[in-house]
């Protein structure tokens, strides 16, 4: 279904490398391989997407003077758009990391899938999840299915820093759910039981000159970036948000982040398919009984 995904690495895949059934170079591009070969310590993973990850990259190396960054998209099945935006934002990482690191290697960009892990924590229990925690939003579980993916590639590469461009507030005001300080909280917590060292420099942030000064042109936010069909469901019409501290904190400590790290438990044994629906129905009646108990 996502053949036409440029530069896609499955997460099963990955998983089946660090299983030792087949080697990390069979299925990361070519480049990426060629890139990574006396790549300067250390290795270090980026999210890449817009602009509010090039400028986390720029904000993290600053004070560092070597290091290899390892741009890592993601699939997700809400989003859309042309993919070649992502082409032209590796070259901009690129140009700006280079003229202010020259020390600094930057491979070429890929992504990562795994669209049933994103379905099994975002969509498949939504009604559960709304009557339990008395609001939804699948942005809160996308972007834990990042990191998850990444803490196991990070494993497999060697990498043990990760740094990512959630930023509390967008246009000095706006909040969305995962970019709050309780779930950023949680994806630390996440990410270092997983064995990563999560970076987000840029949370803090809150003017376009601070991002001017990070990237030094005109990248505007929101520019050339995919779109999701999701975007803004978090908020309600008179643009408040829809949910309160206390409930994302409550949902990512009993079910996002425990149903997480059992999606990749699972995935770690070869677990697919059906086999994987099924398990991963099961553990969520534990999860969301003993939330009810």
């Amino acid at each position: 279904m996502y053949d036409h995904v440029p530069r896609r690495v499955r997460f099963v895949d990955l998983c089946d490398a660090l299983a030792g059934k087949r080697t990390i170079e069979e299925f990361l591009p070519p480049d990426v391989v060629d890139s990574l070969a006396g790549a300067p310590m250390p290795l270090v993973l980026a999210d890449f997407a817009g602009r509010d990850s090039v400028a986390a990259a720029m904000a993290w190396l600053r004070g560092r003077e070597v290091a290899t960054l390892i741009p890592v998209a993601d699939v997700v099945p809400t989003r859309y758009g042309n993919w070649s935006v992502y082409d032209d934002n590796w070259v901009r990482m690129r140009d700006h990391v280079g003229r202010a690191f020259p020390g600094v290697r930057v491979t070429p960009w890929f992504c990562l899938e795994d669209v049933d892990f994103w379905r099994m924590l975002n969509a498949r229990f939504l009604n559960d999840l709304s009557r339990t925690f008395g609001f939804f939003t699948p942005c809160l579980g996308c972007h834990l299915h990042f990191y998850a993916m990444r803490a196991v590639l990070g494993e497999a590469l060697g990498a043990k820093v990760l740094i990512s461009g959630e930023k509390e507030l967008h246009h000095g005001a706006r909040r969305k759910a995962n970019q709050t300080v309780e779930a950023v909280d949680a994806y630390l917590r996440f990410s270092k039981d997983h064995g990563i060292n999560h970076q987000f420099p840029i949370h803090h942030v809150r003017t376009e000159a601070e991002m001017a000064d990070l990237l030094g042109d005109d990248w505007k936010e929101g520019d050339r970036q995919l779109r999701c069909v999701m975007s803004g469901n978090d908020a309600g019409t008179d643009g408040r948000p829809l949910f309160e501290p206390a409930q994302i904190k409550s949902y990512m400590e009993r079910f996002a982040s425990p149903l997480a790290a059992r999606i990749v438990e699972l995935r770690r044994a070869g677990v697919d398919g059906a086999r994987f629906s099924s398990a991963v129905e099961a553990y969520v009646r534990e999860l969301l009984s003993a939330g009810a108990s």
